[in-house]
């Protein structure tokens, strides 16, 4: 009886294992431990942790990850995410527990279970989110920051050194759409934290929109502004991307 729970308990890591797969030429992986995150993150001060997702989630993960590569062009995708996209129950660095994260070529995302708010559209646009940072990263020409800034309300300024940490950390990190906000250009009082948090609020809107996104992007000029300027960014990547195709991609949520 003991060898028989030994060798069973060797061949319970080959089963997370044998869950990873590949969506659009992208590899999903669901094991865990501390080396999938570059070695930089493993050691302090950002000392990341996390810890592996459950057995029950995997399967609507992997529909969502269907869901969600199918709106970019293979080469796209291939070209930018070869790392691929590692799905965690929980993860934290600095002690802040996260959602998501990026690195050069790979995605760190989470799911705990619908009960606690994760939803199919939350980790969805999660996932357009982080990708979008990379984008921005590997082709830092293709949107133009100086008008970014100019549709912001006259004045404004973002407010966390820590590019979105601090955000997290202060519990001001809402991802809700808030048009008491959006007077001022912003769309979540998380995109309120960094340019960059405030272009990936715009993307994962574009890729995966919350119902009434076009909606307060027809009704606000600034929040227009934006969203015409991260709709060139993703033409200029590649021509698939339009103001119609992210309209389109409205209906079928």
């Amino acid at each position: 009886m003991k060898k028989l729970i030994a060798a069973l308990l060797l061949f319970i890591p080959l089963i997370f294992f044998a869950q990873d797969t590949v969506i659009n030429g992208i590899a999903v992986k669901f094991h865990y431990d501390v080396t999938i995150f570059p070695s930089s993150w493993q050691t302090a001060p950002i000392n990341a942790k996390g810890e592996e997702i459950g057995p029950s989630e995997i399967q609507r993960t992997k529909k969502i990850m269907v869901a969600a590569l199918r709106k970019y062009p293979g080469q796209t995708l291939q070209r930018n995410l070869n790392g691929g996209v590692y799905w965690l129950k929980s993860m934290k660095f600095f002690d802040v527990g996260y959602g998501g994260t990026n690195s050069s070529d790979a995605l760190y995302l989470t799911d705990n279970g619908e009960i606690l708010g994760y939803t199919d559209s939350y980790m969805e646009q999660t996932f357009h989110h982080e990708f979008s940072s990379i984008l921005m990263r590997n082709f830092p020409a293709l949107l133009d920051t100086v008008a970014w800034k100019n549709a912001n309300a006259k004045g404004f300024d973002y407010n966390d050194p820590e590019n979105g940490v601090g955000a997290i950390r202060n519990n001001q990190s809402s991802q809700e759409l808030d048009t008491a906000i959006c007077r001022k250009g912003m769309l979540t009082q998380y995109g309120m934290s960094s340019l960059e948090n405030d272009a990936n609020t715009f993307a994962q809107n574009l890729f995966c929109p919350a119902k009434n996104f076009w909606f307060i992007a027809d009704r606000y000029p600034m929040i227009h502004k934006k969203a015409i300027l991260l709709v060139e960014f993703y033409h200029r990547l590649n021509t698939v991307f339009t103001e119609d195709y992210f309209r389109k991609l409205a209906t079928k949520n």
